[in-house]
């Protein structure tokens, strides 16, 4: 399958040893000419919104988008009619990302969206152009569909699940650990 908008890129077991996407499932957010970028699905941080915007009355899960921008916070919501100027990148899945942070604070601030609208993401992951092609041709990535809603996964057992999907015979990592040095 080839990349584009709204896939999912699961880890082969060939980045067991990366530091950064072992077990890593990421959304593509844009793939085209330019370039692509995506966002870490199952690798939540210890912060929570209201830790970096205390004014923010959410204690929603931030996660690691990446080792892109990491001090930029970036989002992908399902609400483009509440956040404007959201860019729609997902038709199928409906999912936008950006938009009016403005209008984020005050939709926490009157208790109008939580978690199962929106996903906060510190940095992204990043690919120059024809990039993200040579690391799925040298085996790095699996590409497929997304069938699932982002805003309600287990993000502990996401890539476990998709390995073995993509491929039964992929069953054998299931239980690998995230530093396979302790195994």
């Amino acid at each position: 399958m080839n990349p584009s908008n709204g896939k999912i890129l699961v880890a082969t077991p060939e980045l067991l040893m990366d530091h950064i996407f072992n077990q890593g499932v990421l959304l593509l957010a844009e793939h085209n000419d330019n370039g692509s970028m995506a966002f870490m699905l199952n690798k939540p941080l210890i912060l929570r919104l209201n830790d970096v915007f205390p004014e923010i009355p959410s204690n929603i899960q931030l996660w690691n988008g990446g080792p892109v921008e990491t001090s930029n916070l970036f989002y992908i919501h399902n609400v483009p009619e509440l956040i404007p100027d959201g860019i729609l990148f997902d038709d199928s899945k409906d999912l936008y990302i950006g938009g009016d942070f403005n209008h984020i604070k005050d939709l926490f601030n009157k208790d109008l969206l939580d978690e199962s609208n929106i996903r906060f993401f510190l940095g992204y992951s990043g690919w120059a152009p024809n990039q993200l092609e040579d690391e799925i041709k040298q085996k790095a990535w699996f590409v497929t569909q997304n069938d699932f809603n982002i805003f309600d996964l287990n993000p502990r057992n996401i890539w476990k699940e998709k390995i073995v999907a993509i491929n039964p015979e992929n069953v054998i990592w299931k239980n690998a650990p995230l530093n396979p040095n302790l195994n």
